[in-house]
């Protein structure tokens, strides 16, 4: 398997169906005597923004941290967790249970807490 080319930017989708992001990262474990293998997969604006330029990627989790949703983020997906790869990725976990939700919950109390208008 070519990891860059069928792993690496395809869209990760819970047990569900829920898309979680994309996959932006991937972590290799690299013993003595053995072959390199997938250990995880990541996924975070923070990790893409690394791998546009390590600079961008540090300022990017500078603000995930100033916002306050930078617990447990990136993602990491342990392979073990990954059920198929076609076009996107399906994992063996829910999105409300990994910090991919993070966001999308900070943001729901934010716009909740927003006055209406009458």
């Amino acid at each position: 398997m070519d990891l860059i080319r069928d792993v690496l930017d395809k869209a990760v989708v819970d047990r569900n169906d829920r898309e979680m992001g994309r996959v932006d990262g991937l972590i290799l474990q690299v013993r003595a005597g053995t072959p390199p293998r997938l250990a995880a997969l990541e996924v975070g604006p923070a990790v893409l923004a690394y791998r546009v330029r390590p600079g961008f990627g540090r300022c990017v989790a500078a603000l995930e941290h100033a916002f306050g949703v930078d617990e447990g983020r990136p993602v990491h997906v342990a392979f073990r967790d990954v059920l198929d790869i076609t076009d996107r990725v399906k994992v063996d976990l829910a999105f409300g249970e990994t910090a991919a939700a993070t966001i999308e919950q900070r943001l729901r109390r934010w716009i909740s807490s927003i006055p209406r208008s009458s």
